[in-house]
């Protein structure tokens, strides 16, 4: 299923997008009981409140931003918005674990993990959502601009972890020959 489908009945369209729906669930709340949770209140206040779907606006669009507002409402809530709910090393990897059930190996899951929780967010949005920046920035509230600056600091630290566990420095060329003195 693409970015793009549209439904006539939220219903039918949203019960069609549940294994994505609770995989964005799960990481947000961080983890799999957490996650179920959180879908399930998302889903009965997005039934209750059906009336704001815009007929003609993408779905899932919709659906994901409606569970990130509700997470992002209970953030809001508790005395320290900012500190994420703790997860063992186990139980993170399982939210990442291939559709055919293969794990994930732990450079990656370690990767992941120490990414802060917006930047995994529109890793999962971007890469694995297939949203644009455009649209990935809508579920998050933020400009596409933002998404894109997300995704160059994602892309800035996985080339640290990788050449820290080469064991040596990254190195970045240039795209102009250096000119040398004649």
């Amino acid at each position: 299923m693409q970015a793009e489908d549209f439904y006539d009945s939220i219903r039918v369209g949203l019960i069609s997008m549940l294994p994505r729906l609770k995989r964005f669930a799960d990481l947000l709340a961080g983890g799999r009981s957490a996650g179920a949770a959180l879908l399930g209140r998302s889903l009965q206040r997005m039934l209750a409140e059906e009336h704001r779907y815009q007929r003609g606006t993408a779905l899932d669009r919709w659906a994901f931003a409606e569970i990130y507002r509700l997470w992002l409402d209970e953030l809001r809530d508790h005395a320290d918005p900012i500190r994420q709910p703790k997860i063992d090393d186990a139980s993170f990897a399982r939210l990442f674990r291939s559709e055919n059930g293969e794990a994930v190996d732990a450079f990656t899951i370690g990767f992941l993990r120490s990414l802060p929780p917006q930047q995994r967010l529109t890793l999962l949005l971007v890469c694995g959502e297939r949203f644009d920046h455009i649209d990935a920035g809508g579920v998050l509230d933020v400009t596409a601009e933002t998404v894109g600056a997300r995704l160059v600091r994602i892309v800035a630290s996985l080339a640290d972890g990788l050449s820290a566990r080469a064991g040596e420095s990254a190195t970045i060329e240039t795209l102009y020959r250096e000119e040398t003195a004649a």
